[in-house]
């Protein structure tokens, strides 16, 4: 109580100075709104929990000056009744008088040097309460403020999305509208993905941070977790550009990755997406299942990845006759030649286009494609080999053909008589690697 005495001459009291914010640099980028908005709100918090405590601590000084000021009121009184009560004539009664006045002057001197003290708290902690609430008053404008500026943002920044996620759809419906090409509408429509995505990333990061120091804080931040956590995604998006390259994989496309063949859905930048083919010998059609893969799986070294050279859709079937050793070799396999020559007249065209499109991308020279027999000594007689190309598109059809012009080829007079335990079958032409070269190359590709 010692501290807040002073000389009742001196009615000067010190206020205590006010608190002001301190003026803030202009907030130019999101990151760094939103924290001073939590920062603010929090300040808000602090500042209404010491106005409690300075109104809690107010009514305690109300409450301790009550009775003093009751106790004064009450000297007061006794002071007027005494003096409405005094007789000059009685000269004992005013002695006893004055004797009563100056013990109400002590008690009055005494109870006000308690409230002396209580009543300069009480100004001080008004001052204080005023000072606060001007204070919290100046936060909660610079809160509306920058509530407002995010607010702005947010709304610039949805609407310049929503203008690149129209023209992307625009660009979408324009695609399916004058691009009737399968593969060339693939295209378009993965470049609008790619470049719509780039954009809306791009934007988003000069939304959150449009200073120099905090983009490259932003994109080093990015580039170490992508570094750290996206291994396996980077590798997969390295063996994205490999599958779209030169000599790669078009959607439509029949490959056969690790064992499972299957027509290409969609090249994503992560994965690829097949239609299953199974089927028993040359009949291969979908399964109802779609196989997944990532994109890593060109680069790992056990798995195997096949696909059909450029500018080709054509495989290599073949047949084996064992004939009796009496027959006439040269006529039979004529004959045997002639009707297998027969169906093949009919895509042979297509076929030689598809090798001159070969020679070209590939520039070297090769074998032209067209039906060819061999011979070879077999236990029994002599078996005939014919190996022909077919189209992939069209194989079971070509092979029923092919086999049903060799069955009449055998029945024309003198008939050929077949010898052998086993039954003469068209397969595959098998490969070097043990595999058939209907499942070594098992890609449809229009040379794009």
């Amino acid at each position: 109580m010692r501290a807040y005495r002073q000389p009742m001459d001196s009615p000067r009291v010190e206020h205590p100075p006010l608190l002001l914010l301190p003026h803030l640099p202009p907030r130019r980028d999101a990151n760094n709104l939103v924290s001073d908005l939590f920062s603010l709100t929090r300040k808000m918090r602090a500042i209404d929990d010491r106005v409690k405590a300075t109104n809690g601590l107010s009514q305690t000084m109300q409450s301790l000056r009550a009775p003093l000021v009751k106790n004064i009121s009450a000297l007061i009184q006794r002071g007027n009744e005494l003096a409405q009560q005094a007789d000059t004539s009685d000269i004992p009664g005013l002695q006893q008088q004055k004797r009563e006045l100056d013990a109400l002057t002590a008690q009055f001197k005494q109870t006000s040097s308690l409230m002396l003290p209580l009543s300069k708290q009480s100004v001080l902690l008004d001052l204080y309460k005023s000072n606060l609430v001007r204070w919290r008053s100046d936060v909660k404008t610079q809160y509306q403020i920058d509530l407002k500026n995010l607010g702005l943002r947010l709304l610039v920044l949805t609407l310049v999305l929503g203008t690149f996620l129209i023209l992307g759809e625009l660009w979408k419906r324009a695609t399916f509208r004058y691009v009737h090409d399968f593969r060339r509408r693939y295209q378009f429509l993965l470049l609008r993905r790619i470049l719509l995505w780039f954009v809306i990333a791009i934007t988003i990061a000069f939304a959150l941070a449009t200073e120099i120091g905090s983009l490259a804080t932003f994109a080093g931040l990015i580039t170490a977790g992508i570094a750290v956590a996206l291994q396996n995604v980077i590798l997969a998006v390295a063996g994205y550009f490999f599958l779209i390259g030169r000599y790669g994989v078009r959607v439509g496309d029949r490959v056969q990755i690790s064992g499972v063949t299957g027509d290409v859905l969609d090249i994503g930048l992560v994965r690829i997406h097949l239609m299953e083919m199974g089927g028993s010998g040359n009949y291969i059609q979908p399964t109802g299942r779609v196989v997944v893969f990532s994109n890593s799986i060109v680069f790992q070294p056990t798995a195997s990845f096949y696909k059909q050279i450029p500018g080709t859709n054509f495989v290599w079937h073949e047949v084996s006759l064992t004939l009796a050793s009496e027959s006439d070799i040269r006529m039979a396999e004529s004959r045997l030649l002639g009707a297998v020559e027969k169906v093949y007249a009919s895509y042979k065209d297509r076929i030689e286009a598809e090798y001159r499109q070969m020679q070209t991308q590939l520039n070297v020279r090769t074998v032209a494609p067209k039906p060819v027999s061999r011979l070879r000594l077999a236990q029994g007689g002599l078996e005939v080999v014919i190996r022909y190309p077919v189209e992939l598109d069209n194989a079971a059809e070509i092979d029923d053909r092919i086999t049903r012009e060799l069955l009449a080829a055998l029945g024309q007079e003198p008939r050929l008589r077949l010898v052998g335990s086993g039954t003469p079958n068209i397969q595959a032409v098998p490969s070097t690697n043990g595999a058939t070269a209907t499942r070594e190359v098992t890609s449809k590709s229009d040379g794009n």
